[in-house]
């Protein structure tokens, strides 16, 4: 779906709640997998939020919102963020299926209006993390990876993230840059820089 059509589309379907739109959108595109997703990371979000004490709704919208940037047309990402005038790192460039999180925090602010800071970082930094994330943007990217089909990474978040977000998010992201590397992909700044900050963390 192209950016325009996703925002006229939101437009006619005029009062309903977003996670309403969002669930006729992915009905309209025959992508309620990605909708199913969404609705369990909200989930899985809420919940976490709720153990460290963080605002139980922002973080549901936030999961539910995290991959919204999906819905719109991958090769399209690229122009969308320029018009925009949000900046694309020369890594990003070279792994643009990261660049959905930038799409939606875009339609979360251009498109739903919402404005709230921590909402939009959750949503930016759920794929790779970064440095010194809040506790926030912890909950939403170990949400996300809770919902993956690999049973070792599940596993190692399971068993530490109700101890500690910092361990949980350290365990996940040695899993993930382990599993890119065997892949020969690209490890992105943003991850490393991650890893390198909560091993600092972890270790002391």
């Amino acid at each position: 779906m192209k950016y325009n059509e996703f925002k006229d589309r939101i437009l006619e379907l005029g009062d309903l709640d977003i996670e309403e739109k969002i669930e006729i959108l992915c009905e309209e595109t025959d992508d309620m997998e990605l909708y199913d997703h969404m609705e369990l990371v909200a989930t899985l979000a809420a919940e976490l939020a709720g153990q460290y004490n963080l605002d139980i709704e922002d973080a549901h919208l936030t999961g539910f919102l995290h991959d919204v940037g999906r819905l719109i047309d991958p090769e399209e990402y690229l122009e969308i963020l320029e018009k925009h005038n949000i900046s694309v790192d020369e890594d990003e460039k070279q792994v643009l299926d990261v660049l959905h999180g930038k799409v939606a925090t875009l339609i979360t602010e251009d498109v739903f209006d919402i404005s709230n800071p921590m909402i939009k970082g959750g949503i930016l930094y759920h794929t790779t993390l970064r440095k010194k994330p809040t506790d926030f943007e912890k909950v939403i990217f170990l949400a996300d990876k809770l919902t993956w089909t690999y049973d070792e990474l599940v596993f190692t978040i399971e068993e530490t993230v109700t101890q500690s977000l910092n361990v949980a998010c350290f365990n996940a992201l040695t899993w993930l840059m382990a599993h890119i590397e065997g892949k020969k992909g690209l490890v992105l700044n943003n991850t490393l820089e991650a890893y390198l900050f909560f091993k600092g963390t972890v270790l002391l």
